[in-house]
């Protein structure tokens, strides 16, 4: 289930496809082509600015677009494990460590036209 502007409806749940590349920044989002074949940035669960950033983005993207703010759709996608597990770049790193990237994420849509061709 998805809320937008206020309203509840039945959405279908996004379905990543295909990892592109791990994007710049503190939370190690990745850029993925969904089953709706367009891109999405995938901020996972266990990244290092923690669950909170996921739901403050949600938020903060919510209440701009009902103040007319023109901001990417934020979208819930699903990574699946076989996914996390095929792709050795799907990682979080922590220190001198590295995790798998837990599978439910929260994403914004792209905004870039980066279709092969």
């Amino acid at each position: 289930m998805r809320v937008t502007l206020g309203l509840t409806s039945m959405a279908a749940m996004k379905v990543a496809v295909e990892h592109v590349r791990r994007m710049r920044g503190g939370a190690q989002a990745q850029l993925m082509r969904c089953d709706d074949e367009a891109y999405y940035i995938v901020k996972f669960q266990n990244n290092p600015q923690h669950l909170r950033i996921l739901a403050n983005e949600m938020l903060a993207t919510r209440l701009a677009a009902r103040l007319g703010v023109s901001v990417p759709q934020v979208e819930v996608v699903e990574v699946r494990p076989e996914i996390i597990a095929y792709t050795p770049d799907l990682v979080i790193q922590l220190g001198l460590g590295r995790k798998p990237c837990a599978a439910e994420n929260s994403s914004d849509r792209s905004s870039l036209d980066i279709r092969r061709g």
